[in-house]
C-alpha cells in the first residue's frame, strides 16, 4: 500500500488540531508534534499535527521537510497573521510540491469573512510553490467535508522511484520491548526486510545494526516501502541511543559531516544580514544542528557561499530538503533564511 506523510501546520487557534481529529483513525505518539493515521482509497496517510505556537520554526521546518505534502489551516477569525505568512514561505522554501489550504471554523463564519480570507491568501501565495493548492472552506461537523479532504490528501502523488532509491529511517523515538529498541520513523526512502543491515547515523550514534523486526500500525510485517511509518527493533542499542534525529540508513549513502562548505539560496523575504560569525539552526529533517558561518561570500542577490562548523554532526544525502532558520530572531520577523546546499 503506498503510503504518504502529510503535515498539518497552522497558527495559534486556527481549528488545526480540531481539524486532525476528525480525520483520523489511529493516533500515535505526543510529544511537541503527534501522529496520526487513517487509510483511504488504497494510500495510507499519516498526518503530523506540529505546535501551533509561535515559537518552534526548526520543528515545523523538519515537519515540512519530511512531509509529501501539507494542510495548511487558516481560520476567518484569525485571518492572514504574521505566522501564516511565515508558514508559507517556510513551506515554499522547503519545496512543498503539494497540499490543500483549509479555511477552518467554517461553521461559525459568514460567508463574506470566508470569502475575503479566500482572496487573501491567494494573493499571498501568488508567486510561491503555494500558488497552485485548492484553497476549500471545511465545517468539521460535515461528514462530507472531511470525506471530501481524506479523498483529496488520498490523491496526493506517491513517488514511486523513492523505493528504488536506498534506504533510510528518520527516527522520531525510541522505546524498549523484549529486550530491544525499537526505533519509530518514517521510512522515507528504499524498501527495508527483516534482518536487514545498516548504519545509525550521525555521529556519535554510529553502529551497524540489523532490523529483527518490523511493525506498521502495530503488526508485523516482513518488509516496508518508502512511505511508510515504521517500528523497527534492533539489538545492542539502547532507546536513549535513538533520539529524534538519528536516522537508520542503508551503508554508504549518505554524507556524515559536522563542517564544511555549503551555498545558501536566500529567501528574497529575508532581510538580515548574513556575515562572518552568524548562527543559524541547519534543519535536515528532524536533525537540526547550529552551524556557525565564516568566509561568507555573496555570489549573487540570492546566493551567498559559506564555510561552516556545527555543534554537532548531521547526515544527509541529495534527496533531503534543507534549509536555514534564524531562530535567534523576535518573532515578528521573518526567520527563514533559505534553502542550502553542501558542497
Amino acid at each position: 500500500m503506498n503510503s504518504l506523510s502529510i503535515g498539518v501546520i497552522g497558527p495559534y487557534k486556527s481549528g488545526k488540531t480540531t481539524l486532525v481529529n476528525k480525520l483520523q483513525q489511529r493516533k500515535g505518539a505526543e510529544e511537541d508534534v503527534s501522529f496520526y493515521s487513517f487509510k483511504y482509497g488504497g494510500k495510507s496517510i499519516t498526518l503530523i499535527d506540529t505546535p501551533g505556537d509561535t515559537d518552534a520554526p526548526t520543528l515545523i521546518a523538519s515537519v515540512i521537510s519530511i512531509s509529501d505534502g501539507i494542510v495548511l489551516c487558516v481560520s476567518p477569525d484569525v485571518g492572514i497573521n504574521f505566522q501564516v505568512g511565515e508558514l508559507a514561505i517556510l513551506a515554499d522554501t522547503v519545496g512543498v510540491k503539494q497540499g490543500i489550504v483549509c479555511i477552518t471554523k467554517s461553521d461559525i463564519s459568514t460567508e463574506a469573512d470566508k470569502e475575503k480570507l479566500r482572496t487573501n491568501l491567494q494573493t499571498l501565495f501568488k508567486g510561491t510553490g503555494l500558488e497552485k493548492f485548492e484553497v476549500m472552506a471545511v465545517d468539521i461537523n460535515n461528514d462530507t467535508h472531511i470525506a471530501d479532504i481524506r479523498a483529496k490528501l488520498a490523491d496526493f502523488m506517491y513517488e514511486e522511484d523513492k523505493t528504488k532509491k536506498p534506504f533510510k529511517i528518520l527516527i522520531d523515538h525510541a522505546f524498549e520491548s523484549r529486550g530491544m529498541s525499537v526505533a519509530v520513523g518514517t521510512l522515507s526512502n528504499g524498501k527495508i526486510a527483516v534482518h536487514s543491515s545498516g548504519m545509525l547515523t550521525p555521529a556519535p550514534f554510529t553502529k551497524e545494526v540489523s532490523i529483527n523486526s518490523i511493525q506498521i500500525n502495530q503488526e508485523e510485517v516482513p518488509s516496508a516501502d518508502a512511505g511508510d511509518r515504521v517500528g523497527v527493533a534492533i539489538k545492542g542499542v539502547w532507546p536513549w541511543d535513538l533520539p529524534r534525529g538519528v536516522e537508520l540508513r542503508q551503508d554508504k549513502s549518505f554524507r556524515d559531516v559536522k563542517s564544511g562548505k555549503l551555498r545558501i539560496r536566500v529567501n528574497k523575504l529575508y532581510r538580515q544580514p548574513i556575515r562572518d560569525g552568524i548562527r543559524l539552526s541547519l534543519v535536515c529533517n528532524w536533525q537540526t544542528p547550529m552551524a556557525t558561518l565564516s568566509n561568507v561570500k555573496k555570489e549573487s542577490e540570492e546566493e551567498y557561499t559559506a564555510d561552516f562548523e556545527c555543534d554537532k554532526n548531521f547526515c544527509f544525502d541529495s534527496t533531503d530538503r534543507m534549509v536555514l532558520v534564524n531562530k535567534d530572531l523576535p518573532i515578528r520577523v521573518l526567520r527563514v533564511v533559505g534553502s542550502l546546499e553542501v558542497l
